[in-house]
């Protein structure tokens, strides 16, 4: 069976970037807390911090959901922070007769505190996805392999804001990023994706559709959108991503460019390789499950580490449930990212795992 560049997409979550030295969300808090302990110029948020995470839990306990259950990482630490933030220019403002006297009094009365610590934590978030050490990424050169086997460009999306794939690119392997180089010269333009466009198909190894943002990403007085080779150069307030938040989709490109691309391309894809993906964005599990539903030989396939065969078993069961899908369309790798995309015969495993869904129905 042949396949076609639209037969797999590719899905990388924050565990495809782990064995990079790049921290998940979830370890990001207790570096956070970490540093709340340690460090002056953290400690004077410690209690704001411990007010946030306790309302947060609260608020999910109200839902029945407990524990391990609640979904608390640096996302939605600084997903709070940025509505809280907002004060009087949020839309619900009208409609709060007070804010807790508590939380005024840890904020401030302008809430400079809330917005002085999302800075702080912005400004860290920088260091943690740009590692001293460029090597540890150095198995996403595994994706070139890939793409030389399977014959035709590679579509990646990816919900992570570090440069693991960008720097693969070359003249050798070029990865399509939107902008046709750096700086405000060179702004981002959809046309560069057009796959009507055949002569940018074919001269390029890689689409990489960066469906949160990038840490180099900058816009302009005008918000046109744009690169910059160094990321010290991006100031925390300007920094053009958006945590994984169910809630909202950013109305502007390339966000909703994005979106489309990946809402149509998953339900084109016969094949969906999800390395390092905790299905924890409602709006990217429905998206999946609109590509899934449209035949039940389409498959799923969840690259990601368990010492035990019963884990992976279980986490397909859940991610089945949680898709609401068949269970015989999702199956689970149980390796590292880099031991996956660092196999020599990774294009065949790949080309193996995409089903023949011809004579199934729609």
């Amino acid at each position: 069976m042949s396949t076609r560049s639209t037969d797999i997409i590719l899905l990388l979550g924050a565990g495809a970037s782990v064995e990079a030295e790049i921290p998940a969300s979830a370890s990001m808090i207790s570096k956070i807390e970490k540093k709340l302990h340690e460090h002056d110029d953290w400690k004077c948020h410690l209690g704001l911090y411990n007010h946030v995470k306790s309302a947060i839990f609260y608020s999910c306990g109200l839902k029945g959901v407990f524990d391990a259950d609640v979904q608390f990482n640096i996302e939605t630490l600084v997903n709070t922070l940025y509505e809280l933030e907002r004060n009087e220019e949020h839309p619900l403002y009208p409609f709060i007769a007070s804010w807790n006297s508590r939380f005024v009094s840890l904020a401030d009365n302008d809430f400079g505190k809330v917005r002085a610590f999302r800075r702080l934590i912005l400004n860290e978030l920088k260091k943690w996805i740009c590692p001293e050490s460029s090597s540890k990424r150095d198995y996403f050169a595994g994706l070139k392999n890939l793409q030389e086997g399977l014959g035709f460009p590679l579509n990646i999306f990816s919900l992570n804001y570090d440069l693991c794939v960008e720097s693969l690119h070359s003249s050798e392997f070029r990865v399509e990023t939107g902008f046709d180089g750096y700086g405000p010269e060179h702004y981002w333009s959809w046309e560069r994706f057009d796959p009507t466009d055949g002569a940018a198909i074919s001269d390029r190894e890689a689409f990489l559709y960066k469906l949160h943002g990038s840490i180099n990403w900058k816009r302009d007085d005008d918000k046109n959108l744009f690169s910059v080779e160094q990321v010290e150069a991006v100031d925390a307030d300007k920094m053009d991503i958006i945590f994984g938040r169910d809630f909202k989709l950013d109305a502007a490109d390339p966000y909703l460019f994005y979106a489309y691309q990946f809402r149509r391309l998953t339900m084109d894809a016969k094949l969906i390789l999800a390395i390092g993906y905790s299905f924890a964005d409602a709006h990217i599990n429905k998206m999946i499950t609109q590509g899934l539903r449209l035949n039940e030989k389409k498959k799923i396939h969840i690259v990601t580490y368990f010492l035990e065969k019963p884990e992976c078993d279980k986490l397909r069961q859940e991610v089945a449930g949680k898709l609401d899908v068949k269970e015989s369309q999702i199956s689970v790798e149980h390796c590292g990212a880099s031991a996956f995309l660092m196999n020599a015969d990774i294009a065949e495993i790949v080309t193996g795992l995409v089903p023949n869904t011809e004579d199934a129905p729609f």
